[in-house]
């Protein structure tokens, strides 16, 4: 959980450096803001406005500094009704700029929500850029409050759901805030007519993104999903590795084996793409075989046991039901480190390898995230029993799924999905814009599963040049989840966003930054262009490969390329 500082507008000071510069970068493109209405900021003055459903719980100014330009900081509550499902009750929060532009911006939140922290799950550019740009903004807890990989609040008791909060996580809370939101925003700026209207949202807030444009596409004009959660059946996936490097201790990988196994990678993938410079373009074209990391020749050090060489390979291999057929991708060889260890398999060993909880307490912290998260969505939304041990799901040690066991869990948490690519049409044909991007080295959401639901988009549209008239994919060469990692991470796709919806100028390239230790307050250590997919960038031959300017997006489909390691993972 990240500091509250995200939820009073304040930017956290690891944020703080990006803002000046980008907002000078960006000073000649953003419209100024229009109109100015800060007197109103106190929860009577909201409260009377008399939204439906709506209770104001406190209002505050916040005044400007060097992190942010003074707004209106509204928290509430939303009774959320209807959809099948009792009444529930969503937290929200909007921050109203006393400059405001006349567009409304939503942010998603992360795991299984609970909170109205940003939390890294939009694009963290983009939140430090909304209020500057004149944004009214708006959040949601999603229907319940909780740590962002708690599910217990799915559970009134074992064996019953609080469909309330399910309804609200899934949906419900996030459409109806929305329209709460925007009714009060009209309300505090005059009745004035809100002009574009945006969600912003990465991971879990990148499943609310994708669930908006294919259930409610009316509500936004356009739409950024990152890394998206948008098929919760990814939490099986998370499932088989669990159970793969928990069966002996043998099979697990300790932390301090990462960087071995990402030299070993780099010495077999990172030439592949015309330079090397310690970043993978395409990590599905890598052909690196675990089995070649085996200790031999007596060796006990830097080298895996066969085991461990079958866990790495489980985690880069498709999940499959019994007939064969793709579930979930496997996940992205590349750039481990900071990223395998923190999700899958933790800074410290389990305890005890048997165990319920291996890592001992409550299924939280030292256990790693994606355990942490995979348990409890187990546990409280499939199962409905806050006593199952997730290695009894009917996982075979290959990765096959029992087809039963894969239909009772769809038919636990399908409402919660944004992954048919029929149900974009309407967004699509009314002139939605969808721009989506994920992480290359995302250990949390196989990369390899957008890229997937992408190409079927395009099979739906008529090829990758008309589906780009609506939608764009950009992949992120290094990136971890959402954030981090060793490639360019830091990169504005709301200003990209804005230049397509109202200037009718689509995004070819967007460019990337990484900063030294990925601080934001310190130096630029290297930029490079975001191609849109299928594009790979292509180094020119020439000049420093850590400058953006010597890289280009070429009229190429290299990001289709597949070596061994991508046939494994399912495409």
């Amino acid at each position: 959980m990240m500091s509250n500082e995200w939820s009073r507008g304040v930017l956290p000071a690891r944020l703080a450096g990006l803002v000046a510069p980008a907002i000078a970068a960006f000073a000649l493109t953003v419209p100024g803001p229009t109109l100015a209405a800060i007197a109103n900021c106190s929860a009577s003055a909201l409260a009377a406005y008399g939204v439906p459903g709506v209770t104001i719980l406190l209002a505050v100014d916040v005044p400007a500094s060097a992190s942010n330009p003074e707004f209106c900081d509204v928290r509430g509550s939303l009774v959320t009704t209807g959809d099948e499902a009792p009444d529930g009750l969503a937290g929200f929060e909007l921050q109203l700029p006393a400059a405001w532009n006349q567009k409304f911006l939503f942010w998603g939140v992360g795991g299984t929500g609970g909170s109205t922290y940003a939390d890294f799950a939009a694009n963290p550019v983009d939140y430090s850029l909304s209020l500057f740009k004149g944004y009214a903004t708006a959040i949601t807890d999603t229907g319940h409050q909780a740590g962002n990989t708690d599910a217990a609040w799915a559970l009134i008791s074992p064996g019953v759901p609080n469909s309330a909060t399910l309804t609200d996580y899934y949906f419900r809370a996030t459409h109806q805030v929305t329209a709460a939101a925007k009714n009060l925003v009209r309300a505090f700026y005059g009745a004035q007519d809100i002009k574009h209207s945006y969600f912003d949202g990465c991971s879990n807030g990148g499943r609310q993104a994708m669930v908006e444009a294919t259930r409610f596409p009316e509500d936004f004009d356009g739409i950024i999903a990152g890394a998206p959660f948008m098929d919760i059946r990814s939490i099986i996936a998370g499932d088989k590795i669990q159970q793969v490097q928990l069966s002996s201790p043998r099979a697990y990988i300790p932390a301090s084996m990462l960087p071995t196994i990402d030299q070993a990678v780099y010495a077999s993938c990172d030439a592949a793409d015309g330079v090397q410079d310690g970043l993978i373009q395409n990590p599905a074209r890598c052909s690196f075989d675990p089995a070649s990391l085996v200790c031999r020749n007596g060796a006990t050090t830097n080298c895996l046991t066969w085991a461990q060489a079958n866990t790495l390979k489980s985690y880069i291999s498709a999940l499959r039901d019994e007939q064969g057929d793709l579930i979930y991708p496997g996940a992205s060889i590349s750039d481990l480190t900071g990223g395998m260890d923190v999700w899958t398999i933790g800074l410290v060993p389990p305890t005890d390898f048997s165990a319920n909880e291996p890592w001992g307490g409550t299924g939280f912290s030292p256990a790693p995230v994606a355990w942490q998260f995979v348990d409890h969505i187990m546990k409280f939304i499939v199962a409905r029993d806050p006593t199952y041990n997730l290695r009894d799901f009917p996982i075979s040690p290959r990765g096959v799924v029992d087809d039963r066991a894969l239909a009772f869990f769809d038919l636990r948490t399908e409402a919660g999905d944004g992954d048919d690519p029929g149900k974009l049409q309407h967004f699509i044909h009314r002139g939605g814009k969808l721009i989506m991007f994920h992480g290359f080295s995302d250990p949390a959401l196989p990369p390899f599963r957008t890229v997937k639901y992408y190409e079927q988009l395009a099979d739906r549209h008529g090829g990758y040049r008309e589906l780009q008239e609506n939608v764009r994919l950009f992949m992120v060469p290094g990136m971890q989840h959402c954030v981090g990692g060793p490639g360019p991470n830091f990169f504005d796709t709301l200003s990209a966003l804005e230049s397509w919806n109202e200037a009718g100028t689509p995004p070819d390239a967007i460019v990337a930054a990484h900063y030294l230790d990925n601080d934001p307050a310190l130096a630029i250590d290297r930029t490079m262009p975001l191609c849109k997919f299928p594009e790979q960038a292509q180094y020119a031959g020439s000049g420093a490969y850590n400058d953006g300017a010597n890289w280009s997006c070429t009229n190429n489909h290299k990001l289709l390329e597949v070596g061994a390691d991508g046939a494994s993972a399912g495409l």
